[in-house]
């Protein structure tokens, strides 16, 4: 599962109700202290059952004897599920998802050391058909005798009765919003079948303790090792009924020995189990250097191996795909990075968002990092007339978004000599170019006349940099990858505004795919070809190759600057002629060379 959104109540600075939307990929940007650490920790708390404080109950809730509450919407839920013994069905069979066919859980801080937790879902409200979840076998079975419900279905099973009880009603059902206790009998039952399949939450926050009891960030195997007991929880949990079973008789045997020696103290005794055990305390891997614990390395260091632990886990979960859902929040991830690792972290973080298991939520207050996220990722907080406001990054607040950070357009000083803007999508792709621009008669490093910029196609970056640029009054000519079906929209743009200006999207699936595949498999020692070049059409099949997922086969990630700058730099026009390649790659080049005069 995902997460959807998270709207928080008098929970901290968030009195009324905000809601925060969230994709793979979601920064959160605002001023110091507008509540963006705030976003993180109450999802932690939410994740890790942990108890909150009065402090963090808003000020005036607390006043008026209010409580803090915390709702999380998922999607990408089971398909179906064992509710019951024997019984598999699906939530949306049982009424268990709101009206968007969403799964809503809120927990209710009303008593601080315990919230109440609740499934939030469009119900049957009908008169002896709202109450099922609450009632045992026995009591379905009475309730099915009384409604002369009859079908073909189990009469030992609860979820086959609640569905027969309600098929019953035909078109007079009435649906409507209702919170289900998951703490009460029967919901409760539900309730612990559901939580294994919840996403785990990780939260790396930019002020970590460092010592030895400091987790995630100090020794990123840790989280490796509660994913992994995440990936078994339902088999654990179901020893653990086993084990209290066996335990649970054997306490019964002893009470009722005692009933024959004391009655009165007999009756007072029941058998108690902890309701949730700690199975990550029993798995603490560590990462040591030269015996030094990693926590006591410096930040950077520490910084640089939370980096790779991010691009260890992209490389891993493209093979394995069979994995629990994790959610990654980190708190200002710049923090003791070089600039270009800040960048480096970036790129890891926006390709461990494309997997299909991974979201990524995480703040900054960089410049260089938020101009590299695409625009629709950016969750702008901010306060208006005393109250926290979230909004969604677009068109519209662009501007102030960029205003806020300080994001700068990457603009030369020499614009008189400027004839013409190339557009590109990434870094890479302007690699590409600057290394084969010299088979076409072009030298885009040196010559004045031409500017070549990285723009990320939808970026934060990109809409800064594109409003400086129109105020230039040059023509561009925009390139992007044809991976990104959206980007045309902005290729259509281009191409209609009519100041001799040209855009156009690549005919091959990205820039890497332009690189012959054989000069790919020799440039990074690959064991075995990267692609059969010696069968008939092999192009039609290289052209929407997914390059780097490919590598990552070969255990070869993060390559693919190398293979713009290395791997274009042993191009040649036989090779794009082999690539069927040439006639289009001409056409860019020609394109530019049209706007130097």
């Amino acid at each position: 599962m995902k997460i959807v959104s998270l709207t928080l109540e008098n929970f901290r600075s968030y009195k009324d109700p905000v809601t925060i939307s969230f994709n793979d990929l979601t920064v959160l940007i605002g001023k110091n202290d507008i509540g963006k650490s705030s976003v993180l920790e109450a999802l932690d708390i939410f994740f890790d059952n942990k108890k909150i404080d009065s402090d963090d109950v808003n000020i005036i809730a607390r006043q008026n004897g209010e409580s803090a509450k915390l709702t999380v919407i998922f999607k990408n839920i089971p398909n179906e599920l064992d509710i019951d013994s024997g019984g598999k069905t699906k939530l949306n069979e049982e009424y268990l998802l709101d009206k968007d066919g969403l799964l809503k859980i809120k927990k209710d801080y009303s008593s601080l050391s315990k919230p109440k937790t609740y499934i939030l879902c469009h119900h049957p409200s009908n008169e002896n058909a709202n109450d099922l979840f609450y009632l045992n076998i026995t009591q379905l079975q009475k309730r099915v005798k009384e409604l002369g419900v009859e079908g073909d279905f189990k009469a030992n099973t609860k979820n086959e009765i609640r569905k027969a009880i309600w098929n019953s009603l035909g078109d007079s059902i009435e649906l409507q919003h209702t919170e289900l206790e998951t703490g009460k009998d029967g919901v409760k039952d539900i309730w612990e079948k559901l939580t294994p399949h919840f996403p785990l939450f990780a939260l790396f926050q930019a002020d970590r303790k460092n010592d030895e009891k400091d987790k995630e960030i100090q020794d990123p195997l840790k989280v490796a090792a509660e994913q992994a007991l995440k990936k078994h929880l339902i088999k654990l949990n179901e020893i653990k009924q086993e084990v209290e079973k066996e335990i649970e008789e054997i306490a019964n045997l002893t009470i009722d020995k005692l009933k024959e020696m004391n009655a009165e103290v007999a009756e007072q005794l029941k058998p108690h189990f902890a309701p949730e055990l700690k199975w990550a305390d029993l798995f603490k891997p560590t990462l040591t250097s030269d015996d030094i614990p990693m926590n006591k390395r410096g930040s950077g260091v520490r910084r640089l191996l939370l980096i790779n632990f991010f691009r260890a886990e992209a490389a891993r979960k493209r093979v394995e795909k069979n994995v629990p859902n994790i959610i990654y929040a980190i708190e200002e991830p710049e923090t003791s990075q070089h600039p270009d690792w800040q960048k480096k972290l970036m790129e890891a973080l926006q390709t461990l968002a494309n997997d299909e298991t991974a979201q990524i939520i995480t703040t900054t207050h960089s410049p260089s990092l938020a101009g590299l996220v695409e625009v629709e990722n950016i969750r702008f907080i901010y306060k208006e007339d005393g109250k926290n406001k979230i909004e969604v990054g677009s068109e519209d607040n662009i501007q102030l978004i960029a205003d806020t950070l300080g994001v700068l357009p990457n603009i030369p000083d020499e614009l008189d000599k400027l004839k013409v803007i190339v557009c590109l999508e990434g870094p890479s792709d302007i690699n590409f170019l600057f290394n084969v621009c010299h088979h076409f008669d072009v030298d885009l490093k040196n010559d004045k006349r031409i500017l070549t910029i990285f723009m990320g196609g939808g970026t934060l970056s990109y809409w800064v940099t594109h409003n400086y640029l129109s105020k230039l009054n040059r023509p561009e000519i925009h390139i992007y990858d044809s991976d990104v079906k959206k980007y045309q929209k902005y290729i259509d743009k281009v191409n209609t505004r009519g100041n001799n200006s040209w855009g156009v999207l690549t005919q091959k699936r990205e820039i890497e795919n332009y690189v012959h595949p054989d000069i790919i498999t020799k440039l990074l020692r690959l064991e075995n070809a990267l692609h059969d070049t010696t069968q008939v059409n092999w192009q039609a099949q290289w052209d929407g190759l997914d390059v780097e997922v490919e590598l990552a086969k070969h255990k070869r990630n993060n390559v693919k600057n190398s293979i713009s700058e290395h791997g274009a730099s042993q191009m040649t026009l036989d090779h794009f002629k082999e690539l069927n390649a040439l006639e289009e790659v001409s056409q860019w080049f020609e394109e530019i060379k049209k706007r130097l005069n």
